[in-house]
């Protein structure tokens, strides 16, 4: 069951889906803008009994929704201001060491950065650059490998994609934002370069097992499949109940 902040994400995002598919701009900016109330509101309250961080990555799915239909609908302001948001309330997410949710937000900008790509919105995917460049190196600073480690891969995603699509200078942005990331994890003595670049080639091999997962396969390392706009959607919704991302290496355990 759903508590009522997830409820209220849940139906500001429908309604922000509804608005980018009538091509309602400013409706669509204003239940962004809802959203980063509601999850400003959620970051402020300091009850540890309570499950904001399953809350926040309701907000983190909604924002993704809205974001990736502005991309497909090519509402750049849309989109970018989607991203921008996840940003905004990503970085209090690290200060307060919410490694769960930093991992829903991260994946959230790393599927609109893609789709950005693919659809040569530079704004957009300039955008998701630098928030994930933001979050990486967060995460590096508070020991969150898991998050690391994602936001290193996403950015090598968007950078693939970006190359294909000729957008060399987005694509140099997400490998120039990677590597400095992973520098700043070596100078930490914390996640080596050598398991980040390892990183997505297990995650391939792990999927490629598993057909009714293919949709999670990373661009780049999908082998003789044809590349696919990495969707995550059976994956992320399910992230609470199936997986925690931190595994001892951050100073708290969610």
């Amino acid at each position: 069951m759903f508590s009522v902040n997830e409820q209220k994400a849940i139906e500001l995002g429908e309604s922000g889906e509804k608005a980018v598919r009538e091509q309602n701009e400013y409706d669509a900016l204003q239940y962004i803008e809802y959203l980063r109330e509601l999850g400003e509101e959620l970051l402020r309250v300091d009850r540890p009994e309570a499950d904001f961080e399953k809350d926040l990555k309701r907000v983190a799915i909604s924002l993704r929704n809205i974001g990736n239909k502005a991309v497909q609908k090519q509402i750049q302001t849309v989109a970018s201001n989607a991203v921008e948001v996840i940003g905004t309330l990503a970085e209090p997410s690290i200060e307060k060491d919410f490694s769960n949710a930093l991992w829903s937000f991260s994946k959230a900008v790393q599927e609109i950065g893609k789709g950005a790509a693919q659809a040569e919105m530079l704004e957009t995917g300039g955008s998701a650059v630098k928030t994930l460049e933001m979050i990486g190196k967060g995460a590096v600073a508070k020991k969150m490998e898991v998050v690391t480690l994602w936001t290193t891969m996403s950015l090598e995603e968007i950078g693939y994609l970006a190359g294909k699509k000729q957008l060399l200078d987005l694509s140099n942005a997400a490998k120039t934002a990677r590597e400095g990331i992973i520098k700043a994890s070596e100078d930490n003595g914390f996640v080596t370069r050598e398991q980040i670049v390892i990183y997505p080639q297990l995650i391939s091999q792990t999927i490629s097992e598993f057909s009714d997962m293919q949709n999670l396969q990373p661009a780049g390392y999908e082998g003789s499949r044809p590349n696919e706009e990495f969707t995550e959607e059976e994956f992320f919704e399910e992230e609470a109940e199936e997986e925690e991302p931190e595994t001892g290496t951050s100073g708290k355990e969610k």
